[in-house]
């Protein structure tokens, strides 16, 4: 196995995130699942780790978000075409109709989220999710 500190930070953590367990991504890189966990544990490597794994995230939002309007497209489509069988019809409406509640309380919360910090001066650190 290579030295634990011959390995870059940034080597460890794109093993960690392309592979299922710890003992995978350090053979990927060549440690011991025993020396991933001894870095994993130092409070740097976890602040870097986390920030990463944020970005994965962030990225995949980003690309089921671009794809919402898509998908609303297609269910409508669905729900109005008449010549679906009206239970397919059904389930569209619905689908659309709960999610569209779920959206709206959603956007609500973010904005009184927004208009919070405002209120507060609350400028720096601006999180809102929608």
């Amino acid at each position: 196995m290579a030295n634990n500190k011959a390995i870059s930070d940034e080597q460890i953590i794109a093993a960690l995130l392309s592979h299922n367990t710890v003992a995978a991504a350090g053979a990927a890189v060549g440690l011991s699942a025993r020396a991933m966990y001894d870095r994993m544990a130092d409070n740097t490597f976890k602040v870097l780790y986390k920030a990463a794994k944020a970005d994965v995230v962030k990225a995949a939002v980003s690309a089921i978000n671009g794809k919402v309007v898509d998908a609303i497209n297609t269910i409508a489509d669905i729900m109005a075409d008449k010549e679906n069988n009206a239970a397919v019809r059904l389930q569209a409406a619905t689908t659309i109709l709960t999610n569209a509640g779920k959206f709206t309380d959603r956007l609500e919360v973010a904005e009184s989220n927004v208009l919070l910090q405002i209120h507060s001066n609350k400028f720096d650190n601006w999180n809102i999710d929608i």
